[in-house]
């Protein structure tokens, strides 16, 4: 999940990719690195997924980021005494595609484990 300081900025992205030009919500901090959302729009206050999610899809360094932990999640199978499936493989290689495979941040999908 993002870092607590991030909140901010997930909740921009989120909303600004689902309802752009409208007021959606504050984040406040209490000087102790402890952020609170207060959602103002009429939707519902979105999950700490949507949040997440918007906050990769909004931004390259975030993508990057998410890319790498997937990556890092895996890297026992590329041992050497592991043998690597073929679907393994291609997940694999369809992280390491991005972000050059995709040309907005906004229009990454990511591929699913096997």
């Amino acid at each position: 999940m993002f870092a607590n300081d991030h909140l901010g900025s997930a909740a921009k992205a989120y909303a600004g990719q689902n309802f752009p030009n409208e007021k959606y919500g504050m984040v406040f901090g209490d000087g102790r690195g402890v952020y609170t959302l207060e959602w103002i729009h009429d939707s519902p206050e979105p999950t700490l997924d949507q949040l997440q999610e918007a906050l990769w899809k909004g931004d390259w360094e975030e993508v990057r980021i998410h890319r790498n932990e997937l990556l890092a999640a895996t890297d026992f199978y590329a041992l050497s005494d592991v043998t690597m499936s073929e679907d393994m493989t291609t997940y694999r290689q369809a992280l390491r595609d991005l972000p050059e495979s995709v040309e907005n941040s906004e229009d990454v999908v990511w591929p699913e484990k096997p």
